[in-house]
């Protein structure tokens, strides 16, 4: 394909045009190696060609991705490919300058004719002018070219539209008229007789458009040399692009673009015909494609024919006439993919009510109405009554205000019904465009770059990006761009839509959207075949369900599932459970029959009953819920073909470790399989639901299975959970756990627990799997469910029990409103990969790698998916902002602030849901109404954290949680920023306990600033999840450092390039705000263990919560500055982290055990200072270290050293 076009040059015509314009920026962008492109401009009034091909086409934004994709070189390149050829169609050798003709008639070998008017109302002779006569100048002039390899002219598939056959072929129909006498008849007659031409040629076409586009196709094939290679090239409804450039772009407000911008606006509310028909809108991206593979397959096929040419086609007798290669491109042919109207009605004015244009008019609304008399009918009482009622009240009335509007009324009155009359022929009729060259001739040429497969095409999200197309290049408003990875992953995009909604388009006759959650919760997860079996699939199969459409997930065979009796007896019939057995019975005197019964009881409360009746009723309540609950549900395709694929295929067994924020998290990844047609996970749920009634019953028999949050004391339920775990996994079962133990009540990564994940490695270490899979999943809430209660747990409030009758006092919440979720599935870990690699390093190392070291690493490897994958969304962002403006911030400037954080994000490889194709306003909007709970607007447009009142301080931890979403992307960024700012302000080296340094040379030094990077780094190891690595550690902070040099936020200083100064302080003070909590928080903690010495000793529960009144006490006498740093999480997270550092030591009581009966209750930790920190003046130096790094308060003056002065400044020690 590429070849064809290598060295060519081409003659395009239009070049301004919106189809012609996408043709040269393709040609560009994947031919890079064409000679030329010539295209022809007319001048303009103080225009010249060269200027307009400057200003109109390769500064037009189509050029956009190629500017991205050649940052450096796309002016020159442009204007090197590229040429203007100043020239006119409709004059006889087009106007060209004799140099130019001489040129082009050297040169050319390929040529487009585009130029057209497209005016459906065109005057006759204006459109005979340029349609027909244009047409020929050009034909004429390109045969005239000597190495002339192929002339496409563009027409249109509705030059047969006079036809009333439901069918049209690629071929000339007869006209009723002779073209030539037709067209020397309208360029001779005078004013008067125009009129009675147009009516008399027009017979049954709907418009000039049409009839001059099909008198040109007849003009041409008699007019071309019968040996010419022409090709007649017919597309229908050409619309905005589906991915190339990029998705939605457009530049021409017509045909469909026009009826969904005036539906958008509000102008447009009803157009006559059938929502059922076929719209038949070819984007514009494939039509370029299908143009330039209509000549790749004319030239090899002229070419390949020279020696035994077809004999041309009379079509006359006698006369001789040229055979073009027809081409049709458009979507009725049934072979192809067709969008049919009632997708579009549903789409077009949902999206512009969720995004309203600034210059909108109305709300929108529309539908077809598909019988002429009622659309009359409608007409009338919608648009004419109003308009005529209210024109003359207002005319009665005489105030000039109403009269004017009155009159604009009546005008948009008029243009709505002149669109109406201009699209009517072509939305009340359907004709079906026989596409045999693209299925046959152009296929073979076809290629990934070079796609004509319009089954690539999912409708549903083609119609959303038209209009943000339009928003966005039409109307000019700020739009941030589509997601690609929609466009180009579309195998389960059918399946993503209907997550929550009902699909317009799967059933003939929409009968089941009357039944939506009925008819998806009955088909789903089926096998092929349900609807010609069973009393409800026959039904939906007479009446036209769709089964197997394009983009559906298809069927992934579900592994047999053993019988309760088989189930138990090859669980308590293991290895591991019969020693476990014997053990017990030994060591507590009991009988082998009473231990069995125990076990028996065991398996019975914990194992699962799967049964998919349970789980069609449980997905059609979740359906229910979700739709009330949340705005969607985003999905990572791509991440769940790759999971789709694996099951498929049987590699091995899948393990599936989400993250855990929410309790909705395990009922969504059933939720998700069984949409996607997916076998449902079993899922590893605490025994909290356990009490829940005929939920638990439910949940049971969808997949869940209940085990406690602790059983390491008790050998017989571990080896029988560990027997059931293994059974699972073995029988290739999917399975499901989460590996932070419990939800992260914080936002932020909670380190790994291993219990689990050793029990599922195991399984392939003792060979009973061949492979294992294993498939982090991040799934991110743009409004969690429990945020404000997890907002009360981080300040010491009790986790309220989960029980029916918790259950039913939380039911007014399905009423609320949470915003999307983000559901992304990682790169499955081949465990054999993995622990395949672990042993070939110890071998060449000669060390012994234990099982524990195995699960580990892949355990860390793990939760560095989870992160990686991690999403966040414009709630997150708002919430961050608002931390920085704790004293309120304008509408305007969040909006602009929340913007240039959610670009920083995408520059750093994050991602930012929800957002696209809306307008920053809308979606800061949609934001601070997910967040009304902790934000006010006391005054007009000014938004603020709602922290008026102590009661209200909670909120900011509410916020935090929002903002520790992004963390992942900043933190390394965010020590050196706190560094900085500590050595700037100290100008002395890190950890330093001498007095400010008389030193006043300008910035930090880079290798102080590393190192205090290096122990902030260190020291918030508990928040940021990772192994220990001090060497990798450093190895991140040097990159980081350098990454944020090169996007001039340090610079180094003049003088020398070993000190750093700061160049854009906005974000410096970005960064810091996201750390400088955390550190207060670890300050506080330090701080408390004054009151531990000199040999005090206390339980870790009892700290913690001194801890936590000591941080408010410290906040509301203002010496700390953020109110987080009371979170219960971050203040544990530093105990552990004293610990590890040898600050603190501790010691367990030890559990008192009362007979036989095992005590879950954990045994008491009571922790005290270590020897080393005992001693005067050690952890005064630790404090003081920590506190180099805080933001201070106002007023308050840098730490000391003095145990004395501390105590002095801080009374509430005293009374720790």
């Amino acid at each position: 394909m590429e070849q064809i076009y290598a060295g060519q040059s081409l003659f395009i015509t239009g070049g301004t045009g919106f189809l012609a314009k996408t043709v040269i920026e393709k040609l560009l962008r994947c031919t890079p190696d064409i000679a030329k492109i010539f295209v022809l401009i007319r001048p303009r009034k103080g225009v010249a060609p060269a200027e307009r091909l400057q200003k109109e086409i390769i500064e037009s934004r189509v050029f956009d991705r190629l500017r991205a994709e050649r940052p450096n070189d796309f002016e020159a390149f442009a204007r090197e490919k590229l040429q203007a050829i100043a020239g006119d169609i409709t004059t006889p050798n087009l106007g060209l300058s004799a140099e130019d003709a001489r040129l082009l008639r050297a040169c050319v070998q390929i040529s487009i004719h585009s130029a057209a008017t497209v005016q459906f109302d065109e005057p006759l002779e204006v459109a005979v002018e340029m349609n027909c006569l244009g047409s020929l100048h050009v034909a004429k002039f390109v045969q005239s070219c000597s190495g002339v390899r192929c002339h496409l002219h563009v027409s249109t598939a509705y030059v047969n539209s006079n036809r009333r056959d439901a069918r049209i072929s690629e071929e000339l129909y007869p006209l009723d008229f002779d073209a030539h006498d037709a067209l020397k008849a309208v360029t001779t007659a005078s004013p008067s007789e125009l009129e009675r031409l147009r009516v008399n040629l027009m017979g049954t076409y709907p418009n000039t458009y049409t009839l001059t586009k099909s008198m040109t196709e007849h003009l041409l094939v008699r007019e071309i040399a019968p040996n010419f290679p022409l090709i007649i090239y017919r597309p229908t409804i050409i619309g905005a692009s589906w991915k190339e450039p990029m998705p939605g772009w457009t530049d021409q407000i017509a045909a469909a673009g026009a009826i969904f911008l005036a539906a958008g606006m509000g102008v447009l509310t009803m157009l006559p015909g059938d929502p059922r028909n076929v719209a038949d809108i070819v984007p514009v991206d494939l039509a370029v494609n299908s143009i330039l593979l209509s000549i790749c397959a004319k030239i090899h096929e002229h070419e390949s024919s020279r020696v035994s040419p077809e004999p041309p086609c009379p079509l006359v007798k006698s006369v001789a006439m040229n055979k073009p290669m027809v081409v049709h491109c458009g979507t009725s042919d049934p072979r192809q993919n067709p969008l049919r109207w009632r997708v579009p009605c549903v789409l077009v004015p949902e999206y512009f009510r969720k995004n309203p244009p600034a210059r909108g008019l109305f709300p929108a609304k529309f539908n077809m109405i598909p019988t002429h008399q009622s659309f009359q009918i409608q007409w009338f009482l919608t648009y004419a009554l109003p308009s005529s009622v209210y024109s003359t009240v207002a005319n009665k009335s005489g105030h000039p205000g109403h009269i004017k509007n009155a009159a604009k009324l009546w005008q948009l009155t008029w243009r709505a019904r002149n669109l109406v009359e201009l699209f009517k022929p072509f939305t009340e009729n359907q004709w079906i465009f026989v596409a045999d060259a693209a299925e046959k001739t152009l296929r073979p040429y076809a290629t990934k770059d070079f796609w004509i497969d319009s089954h690539e095409i999912a409708w549903e999200r083609y119609v959303v990006n038209y209009c943000v197309g339009l928003k966005k290049y039409m109307l000019h408003e700020d739009v941030i761009d589509v997601d690609i990875e929609g466009v180009n992953q579309t195998q389960l995009a059918l399946s993503t839509g209907r997550i929550l909604e009902w699909d317009p388009d799967h059933h003939a006759i929409s009968f089941p959207g009357l039944l939506s959650d009925v008819a998806w919760a009955y088909t789903s997860s089926r096998k092929p075949g349900y609807t010609k079996s069973g009393l409800l699939g026959r039904v939906m199969g007479i009446t036209g369900w769709k089964e197997g459409m394009n983009h559906e997930a298809s069927h992934v065979p579900r592994p047999h599932v053993e019988s309760v009796g088989g189930l138990r007896n090859s669980v308590l019939e293991s290895d591991v459970v019969r020693a476990a057995i014997e053990e017990r019975a030994v060591a507590h005197g009991m009988d082998i029959e009473d231990v069995e019964r125990q076990a028996a009881s065991i398996l019975s409360t914990m194992a699962a009953q799967l049964d998919y009746k349970a789980v069609r009723k449980f997905g059609w309540l979740l359906r229910k819920v979700c739709r009330n609950m949340y705005d969607q549900i985003h999905v990572d395709e791509t991440g769940l073909t790759r999971i789709r694929d694996l099951l498929a295929e049987r590699r091995g067994s899948v393990v599936l470790v989400p993250t855990h924020r929410s309790y909705v998290d395990f009922l969504l990844m059933s939720y998700v399989f069984f949409a996607y047609n997916i076998p449902v996970p079993y899922v590893a749920a605490g025994e909290d639901f356990l009490h829940m009634g005929s939920l638990t019953k439910l949940l049971r028999e969808s997949g869940a299975y209940f085990i406690r949050r602790s059983f390491s004391d008790d050998p017989l339920y571990s080896a029988v959970f560990r027997a059931y775990t293994q059974y699972l996994v073995s029988r290739g079962h999917t399975i499901e756990f989460f590996i932070e133990g419990s939800r992260s009540r914080s936002g932020k990564q909670l380190h790994p627990k291993f219990g689990i994940l050793n029990t599922v490695v195991d399984c392939y270490l003792s060979e009973r799997v061949k492979n294992l899979y294993i498939v982090p999943v991040t799934i991110d809430y743009e409004k969690p469910l429990e945020v404000l209660l997890h907002q009360n747990e981080l300040l010491g409030e009790g986790k309220i029990r989960e029980s029916i009758s918790a259950l039913f006092k939380s039911m007014p919440v399905v009423r609320k409103k949470f915003g999307s979720i983000s559901v992304k599935f990682g790169v499955p870990l081949d465990v054999k990969q993995h622990v395949d690699a672990t042993l070939a390093r110890a071998e060449e190392q000669e060390m012994f790698v234990s099982t524990s070291a195995i699960v580990e690493d892949l355990g860390y490897a793990i939760t560095d998916a989870l992160i990686d994958n991690a999403t966040c969304a414009m709630s997150h962002v708002v919430a961050a902002i608002l931390l920085v403006y704790r004293q309120g911030i304008s509408k305007q400037e969040l909006v602009r602030q929340a913007n240039w954080l959610r670009l920083e994000i995408l520059r750093r490889g994050g991602r930012v849901v929800g957002t696209q194709g809306r307008s920053p306003t809308v979606v800061v909007d949609r934001a601070l109404e997910l967040l009304h709970e902790l934000v006010t607007m006391r005054r007009k447009d000014l938004v603020e954290p709602a922290i008026t009142s102590r009661e209200q301080y909670p909120n900011m931890i509410g916020l935090g949680y929002y903002r520790n979403k992004l963390l992942h992307w900043f933190n390394r960024e965010g020590v050196l920023a706190c560094a900085y700012q500590a050595l700037d302000a100290f100008n002395l080296p890190s950890g330093s306990s001498q007095s400010v340094s008389s030193n006043s040379e300008a910035g930090v030094d880079r290798k102080e600033l590393l190192d205090g990077a290096l122990f902030l780094y260190e020291m918030l190891t508990m928040e940021f999840v990772r192994k220990d690595d001090r060497e990798a550690d450093r190895a991140h902070l040097i990159q980081s450092l350098a990454e944020l040099e090169t996007r001039n936020v340090l610079v180094p200083v003049a003088s020398t390039s070993s000190r750093l100064e700061a160049a854009d302080g906005a974000m410096l003070s970005l960064l810091s705000t996201l750390m400088w909590p955390f550190i207060d928080s670890y300050w506080v903690a330090v701080t408390s263990l004054f009151a531990l010495r000199p040999h005090g000793e206390v339980s870790t529960e009892d700290l913690l919560k001194r801890l936590q009144w000591l941080a408010e006490t410290m906040y509301h006498e203002k010496l700390i500055s953020f109110y987080e740093s009371c979170s219960r999480e971050t203040l544990q997270n530093a105990l552990a982290l004293l610990e590890r550092w040898g600050v603190l030591c501790s010691r367990r009581l030890p559990s008192k055990d009362k007979g036989n009966r095992t005590v879950n209750k954990p045994a008491v930790q009571l922790l005290s200072l270590t020897p080393h920190y005992s001693k005067d003046g050690e952890l005064e130096q630790l404090a003081l270290r920590v506190s180099k790094f805080r933001k201070l308060p106002p007023g308050v003056q840098p730490a000391t050293t003095s145990e004395t002065e501390v105590l002095a400044r801080l009374p509430a020690l005293s009374r720790m």
